[in-house]
């Protein structure tokens, strides 16, 4: 089990100094100091803690909830228009995209079989390539 262990925080070290974690950290350090962002992240938030109280409310009001989903959805669509929470995102996703490949090498060592993306026949003569 050790060695299990030892390997395991090997790759968490390798995942760290990986350039997309790096990649990622510096965009969350940009997003940080962005006025905006903070202000359109904490609007966000509230949002969703009051949606959250209120469904788990007895008697919710159908209406508030959507006023205040519409508000939420708002926010976040001014937090999409952010370049630095784009940036964000998008070095978010690129170190996601890292720990499932991970993961499917991982899979295929234990069980020789590999996730397939939904839609995926198998074959590779009519792929335009895997996402």
């Amino acid at each position: 089990m050790d060695v299990i262990f030892q390997k395991t925080r090997e790759l968490g070290q390798a995942l760290l100094e990986s350039e997309a974690y790096l990649k990622m950290k510096a965009a969350e350090d940009r997003a940080m100091q962005n006025e905006e962002a903070a202000r359109t992240m904490s609007e966000y938030l509230e949002k969703r803690q009051q949606l959250q109280a209120m469904v788990q409310s007895e008697n919710p009001d159908p209406g508030a909830l959507k006023r205040i989903s519409d508000e939420m959805d708002a926010a976040q669509e001014r937090l999409q228009m952010i370049d630095d929470i784009a940036a964000l995102t998008d070095a978010r996703n690129e170190f996601n995209a890292l720990i499932g490949q991970i993961n499917q090498v991982l899979q295929f060592i234990v069980t020789g079989e590999m996730e397939q993306p939904s839609g995926c026949s198998g074959s590779c003569a009519t792929c335009a390539g895997c996402h």
